[in-house]
């Protein structure tokens, strides 16, 4: 079983493509509701994460929990998630309503109901008015909401998203990325989300997944990852200038002397509180 408020776990899950290592020994729990972000290099496995999570390939070995339940068995239409891809994949013969309806009518859901979540939910993304147009009479980030009121449509439990604001503009991805987090709380809804930028994922979530080499390196809030790094490579891909090197000197069991180039600091041990300089 899993935890009380645990949506989604991943345990001991480990994915190799020939004789390539991508995950080695995953262990994940997504709480109900948060919007949790994957972060790390390029060939960190992060994408390879949601593709497991969404049926598109199989772990090598691991388990891969909804509520507690073994979802692996599972086909990719009957897992209670979607998916936004980065290149939003959208359909360029059907309209904004024709995406965004889609997965509804694949489902047989009635067409009146249909017509109904289509504009509740365009009307949500701010689409309403471009019910009719074509993927390719729109902006970039209009694509991009098209894309999310797709996946959102057919209430999933959980929404992976694959690096979907990378090819937007400094500004647009910004301003999206405020978006996507209203969107995220208004519908409640939890969303997987990966990313390698590390600005986006101290912006949106409330949590984030430090991966590296197919490992999870570090979980925990923007604040804990980046004050309290758990090793060398997260300070140095939060900023080269969070890593000093120093000597540890003398204390007790709540702080510790550490002799650097910047002088004498006075530093928590472990799960105390944040350092402070002396």
């Amino acid at each position: 079983m899993s935890e009380p408020g645990v949506l989604l776990e991943l345990r001991g899950v480990a994915k190799s493509f020939g004789r390539v290592r991508v995950l080695t020994g995953i262990d994940l729990a997504v709480r109900d509701g948060e919007l949790i972000t994957l972060l790390g290099p390029s060939g960190s496995g992060k994408t390879t994460i949601l593709r497991l999570i969404g049926g598109f390939i199989a772990p090598d070995a691991g388990r891969i929990l909804l509520e507690g339940r073994d979802i692996l068995p599972l086909p990719i239409n009957r897992r209670p998630f979607n998916t936004v891809f980065q290149d939003y994949a959208l359909f360029p013969h059907m309209t904004v309503a024709g995406n965004v309806g889609y997965g509804l009518r694949v489902r047989g859901v009635p067409r009146r109901e249909m017509v109904r979540r289509v504009g509740e939910v365009l009307a949500l993304v701010q689409l309403e008015d471009l019910a009719d147009r074509y993927p390719a009479q729109l902006s970039g980030g209009q694509r991009q909401r098209v894309a999310l009121a797709r996946a959102i449509v057919c209430r999933p439990r959980l929404i992976l998203l694959d690096e979907p604001l990378a090819a937007l503009d400094v500004a647009l991805r910004r301003q999206m990325q405020q978006f996507l987090k209203d969107i995220q709380r208004e519908i409640r809804t939890t969303f997987l989300f990966v990313t390698h930028d590390q600005e986006e994922a101290i912006a949106m979530a409330d949590r984030i997944c430090v991966m590296d080499e197919g490992r999870i390196l570090q979980l925990g809030t923007a604040h804990d990852v980046y004050y309290r790094p758990a090793s060398p490579f997260v300070a140095r891909f939060f900023g080269e200038n969070n890593l000093i090197e120093g000597r540890l000197g003398d204390g007790d069991s709540a702080w510790r002397w550490v002799e650097t180039p910047l002088g004498r600091l006075r530093c928590a041990v472990d799960g105390q509180p944040a350092a402070t300089a002396a």
